[in-house]
């Protein structure tokens, strides 16, 4: 996966980023991820997946 999880977790870095993040979070549900998996995995907020 060429995806790399943030090491600060608690900013945002934009709508950039979060749109990287949000496309990394679908694949990883695709794959087969729980929720709360690819939210970890990613690094976004439960609520936000």
């Amino acid at each position: 996966m060429d995806f790399e999880i943030r090491e600060d977790r608690e900013r945002s870095r934009g709508r950039r980023a979060l749109s990287r993040e949000w496309a990394a979070y679908l694949r990883l549900v695709q794959q087969g991820l729980s929720n709360k998996e690819a939210c970890r995995i990613v690094g976004i907020n439960l609520r936000t997946g």
